[in-house]
């Protein structure tokens, strides 16, 4: 046989290869990519991550969680008495109207000057079209935060913007050193910690006595003993903390909270007594 024949048969022995094999290879399911198996893995491991880094602090934003705060204004004088209006508003772009009961109210709206300072708790009321109205007042210049805290659909959300008060002075205090004691009105309150570390829940137990007498006859505050707010120094972040039904003294309020990073926060506890809400304030040091 010449070398051309024998060229010419191996070239169409090799189409016969490849043909068949292209054959089989129709038959065969395509294998999942890496990339597929790599992005489900990648996402269970991060989801992992955010859940052993613990809980996200919330009130950084003002918007978040598919809703944003409409402020109608963020300017307001000393010394005088504004309105303070707002609206939570959804992703389609209308004003929230249907709120879940949160601690006996739809809507809680905590201010507080950044610095720490002029802290206080007030209950707004909306209108029919979802725009919530308070009158305010401010003693001291300064940048205040205003946090709205509320629930929809079983969802809790914190929103938080920023309100510049003209006038006057303004002069930053740092926050207090810390202490385990606070008085209130003739009140004193002693704060203990248990467990105390970022990212892992602790107890905060908080003891209220008048002149050294326990006070064991405390009014519920907000459906509870006592309500609690805190807020990490520099960025203001918003923690959640939840009243606990544990055994304790009837003089004490307790409750449990999450830190999310080491540093200084500031706690604010309310409680009633005597048909009088009163507020302690503490400043806690949260080890790594």
């Amino acid at each position: 046989m010449s070398a051309t024949k024998r060229i010419v048969l191996f070239v169409a022995g090799l189409a016969v290869v490849f043909a068949a094999a292209a054959g089989l290879g129709s038959l065969v399911e395509p294998a999942e990519t890496d990339d597929g198996g790599a992005g489900e893995t990648m996402a269970a491991h991060s989801a992992h991550e955010t859940e052993a880094a613990g809980h996200e602090p919330a009130g950084l934003g003002i918007a978040e969680g598919g809703y944003s705060l409409r402020l109608a204004t963020n300017q307001f004088g000393r010394d005088k008495v504004g309105q303070l209006s707002f609206s939570v508003v959804a992703g389609d772009g209308e004003p929230v109207t249907e709120f879940d009961q949160l601690h006996e109210r739809r809507l809680h709206l905590i201010i507080v000057r950044r610095d720490g300072t002029e802290f206080r708790h007030l209950h707004p009321e909306m209108d029919a079209a979802g725009v919530w109205t308070v009158p305010v007042g401010f003693a001291a210049a300064g940048v205040y935060r205003a946090f709205a805290d509320f629930s929809v659909d079983g969802e809790q959300q914190t929103l938080a913007g920023d309100l510049f008060v003209s006038g006057g002075d303004f002069k930053a205090r740092p926050f207090p050193a810390p202490r385990p004691l606070a008085t209130s009105d003739g009140y004193e309150v002693t704060l203990a910690a248990t467990d105390l570390m970022a990212n892992e829940p602790t107890e905060l137990s908080f003891a209220v006595s008048e002149n050294g007498r326990p006070i064991d006859d405390l009014d519920p505050y907000l459906g509870a003993k006592g309500h609690l707010v805190a807020l990490r120094e520099g960025d203001l972040a918003f923690l959640h903390v939840h009243p606990e039904e544990s055994e304790v003294a009837a003089n004490e309020i307790a409750f449990e909270a999450t830190f999310p990073s080491p540093g200084r926060y500031r706690l604010y506890l309310q409680f009633r007594h005597e048909g009088a809400v009163r507020t302690a304030e503490f400043t806690l040091e949260v080890p790594r």
